[in-house]
């Protein structure tokens, strides 16, 4: 097996926003969890069906968290081939 990723994900790089609210000892196991599932698709598929885009370009997303507990926003970097995932913000 190798230690190269498949060129199909797309790392997904979180923001020290992220980290924090991620870290966040009040944030409930089931949201955390939620929210990694999403970083999981993300990776997958960055232009998400269920996401939307904040610029014209469709670089910068919106993705729902699901049952409306929140939503996180994200930026494809096409060029470097990386999601940085700038910000989680948890109902």
């Amino acid at each position: 097996m190798s230690d190269e990723e498949p060129d199909d994900l797309w790392p997904v790089l979180p923001s020290e926003a992220v980290q924090d609210a991620l870290s966040d000892p009040s944030l409930p196991v089931d949201l955390f969890s939620v929210i990694v599932a999403l970083t999981v698709a993300i990776a997958e598929n960055p232009w998400l069906p269920e996401s939307s885009a904040r610029d014209s370009a469709g670089d910068w997303r919106r993705l729902p968290i699901p049952h409306g507990r929140g939503l996180v926003e994200y930026v494809i970097d096409t060029h470097n081939h990386v999601v940085r995932l700038t910000r989680v913000i948890p109902l």
